[in-house]
């Protein structure tokens, strides 16, 4: 594997040093504008260059490693994604929400791998807190309130709302990571620290209060948390977490458990593996949306809806009657030949619904009296008539009729009419 490093400033040197400490089997060459740094760089026996075009003809790498200023990022994956580089590049994506729409658009349009450096969910505490709340130790989330509090105003910045691309931006993620959900709606204000509100999905508040400027105790650069649930309460303080439930406060600060690959390795591990990256650019766009959309609630005083940002998609739209019906058949060893349409499977659905479809019996056809186990299947009569039978009884059915079958129930309808019978039918996988 050869990796190609663009930018060795602040960043850019640690992530030369990293790699070169921490991924031996990486063949690392670097390009930088600075021809001041060629020396150092060419002494450690690491090919330099200047111009980002010319090391890649020459070295021909894997991956980039963009860790240039972010108003730099927008040109330099344009280089590399015109060479199809796979990209792992420092946050935020780019200067402007714009311009990271319209990367992350590129690169999913041209099938380019595209990962974000999100380190702080990596933190072995973070993922501990993350594996609490994913075994369900406190139930389910009603809150989460996020505090950090650091004296940093001496880091360059052209504004002082860039903090939020610059450092807010992680705990962006933290929220959507911990949690598993998206924000549907953000308030923020700024005076002389930065107050935000946020309204998720599945009705959890959450909030985070920032300064950057603060004279008394410093948080550690993931923050202070507190997760309340409908059964108990998480605290991530000065990285150690604690979980207070029935009256009783556990503590853990003990990590070793916990496994958590550095974001570069999970780069790489994403490439070999040939799936989407942890913080792939298309789901940590969602962060830097955040950023925007903050930035948008302070400027207009009030509450700004996020939820465009999900990334929803194209409206889906199918219609049973111009569908094809596929080849006709016995359906459960029941009675002459049915016809059916399949207008969704089980890789359309986000949530346990199995399928979808249209069903037409010709009169004194039927579907025979079977079971599903752990599902529920729904019947919906568009048409005709016929007999339902549900673990042994039997009812007429006719049009606008919807026949629920549970879990391990039996059931079969007959078409016992002179005209088609014509039904949907969907299934939904029990809860665990």
């Amino acid at each position: 594997m050869k990796a190609l490093l663009v930018g060795v400033g602040g960043f850019g040197s640690s992530w030369y040093r990293r790699i070169r400490s921490q991924h031996g089997d990486v063949t690392l060459a670097v390009a930088d504008s600075d021809e001041s740094k060629r020396s150092q760089i060419e002494g450690d026996g690491i090919p330099f260059y200047t111009s980002l075009t010319e090391a890649i003809e020459q070295e021909r790498p894997d991956v980039l490693l963009n860790v240039t200023p972010r108003q730099a990022h927008k040109a330099i994956n344009d280089i590399a994604f015109g060479y199809k580089l796979p990209v792992f590049s420092e946050k935020p994506i780019a200067a402007n929400y714009e311009d990271a729409k319209a990367m992350v658009e590129r690169a999913a349009a041209e099938g380019i791998p595209y990962m974000i450096a999100e380190n702080y969910r990596r933190f072995p505490f973070v993922r501990k807190l993350k594996r609490l709340l994913d075994e369900g130790s406190i139930g389910a989330v009603l809150t989460v309130d996020g505090e950090f509090y650091r004296d940093t105003d001496n880091r360059p910045m052209q504004d002082k709302l860039d903090v939020l691309e610059e450092l807010v931006v992680h705990h962006f993620d933290l929220v959507r990571y911990l949690t598993g959900r998206e924000v549907g709606k953000v308030f923020a204000t700024y005076r002389h620290q930065l107050h935000i509100v946020m309204d998720m999905q599945a009705a959890i508040t959450a909030t985070f209060t920032c300064s950057t400027r603060s004279k008394g105790k410093q948080t550690d650069w993931a923050g202070n948390w507190r997760i309340e649930g409908t059964e108990g309460c998480l605290e991530l303080i000065d990285n150690v977490v604690y979980l207070t439930k029935g009256g009783e406060t556990t503590r853990f600060d003990d990590f070793s458990d916990i496994v958590s690959p550095g974001a570069f390795a999970e780069f790489l591990q994403s490439l070999e593996e040939n799936r989407e990256a942890e913080t792939s650019a298309r789901d940590y766009l969602k962060n830097q949306a955040l950023a925007h959309y903050t930035r948008e609630s302070i400027r207009q005083s009030q509450m700004v809806d996020t939820s465009s940002s999900w990334g929803y998609g194209p409206m889906i739209v199918r219609n049973y009657l111009e569908a094809e019906f596929g080849e006709p058949g016995v359906s459960h060893h029941g009675k002459g030949l049915t016809y059916g349409k399949r207008l969704f499977s089980n890789e359309d659905f986000d949530t346990p619904i199995q399928f979808m479809g249209y069903s037409e019996l010709p009169p004194g056809t039927s579907i025979g009296y079977h079971g599903h186990r752990e599902d529920e299947e729904v019947y919906i009569i568009l048409e005709g008539t016929g007999v339902m039978t549900v673990n042994g009884e039997e009812r007429q059915v006719k049009a606008g009729d919807i026949v629920l079958n549970k879990p391990w129930w039996k059931h079969g309808l007959e078409n016992n009419g002179d005209r088609p019978l014509r039904a949907i039918i969907f299934e939904v996988m029990k809860k665990s």
